[in-house]
């Protein structure tokens, strides 16, 4: 069960601009100060190459939105690909090794949440990967201890082509960066 007090106290790397560790605080002062750190995204898909996105949950500023399968931060220590393993059975509850992982791409984001005194700067380098395996709808947990949530799949076409008052719904930074990675994968990936 995920403790969200302790989740945000959790202490993690910081970095600079090439993605070397040079300092660690909280994850609260790292957001509430806009410190780049590192995160991963992890995306599932079934065997007719629906994707599945998480609901992200009611604790969130950006709650209800979807975002990647699996998405966290990279604890102090760790690697990306150690985080990703962790990551996807925390919130998904699927094992997976490292060799199922295929890493899609490494880019930088700056998002701000929220306005005024409560938002937060997540400024983050962050690695992509994708389950190598299609998994079953049933396989996919939603993590306890997270209110609201859960997950949804759409369609390889559906994603090809976002219908405008459709786009909303999903984080942009995904739908811009990490989707198409997601599709020219999918688009190559044979069953």
């Amino acid at each position: 069960m995920t403790d969200l007090n302790y989740e945000k106290k959790k202490i993690l790397d910081i970095v600079n601009e090439n993605d070397e560790i040079v300092d660690s605080r909280s994850r609260v002062e790292i957001h509430r100060l806009g410190l780049l750190h590192r995160e991963i995204q992890v995306w599932m898909f079934d065997e007719n190459k629906n994707v599945f996105f998480q609901k992200m949950g009611l604790h969130k500023k950006s709650a209800g939105l979807l975002d990647a399968t699996v998405g966290g931060h990279v604890d102090k220590y760790e690697s990306y690909l150690e985080a990703a393993v962790r990551e996807t059975k925390e919130e998904t509850g699927i094992s997976v090794s490292p060799s199922d992982l295929i890493f899609l791409q490494k880019f930088k984001v700056s998002d701000r949440v929220g306005d005024g005194l409560g938002s937060t700067i997540n400024n983050f380098i962050t690695s992509v990967y994708i389950y190598k395996k299609p998994i079953k709808e049933q396989e996919i947990k939603k993590e306890i201890g997270i209110p609201g949530g859960g997950f949804q799949k759409l369609s390889y076409d559906f994603l090809c082509n976002v219908p405008k008052e459709h786009k909303k719904m999903i984080i942009n930074f995904m739908l811009t960066k990490e989707v198409p990675e997601v599709l020219g994968y999918l688009r190559t990936w044979k069953n």
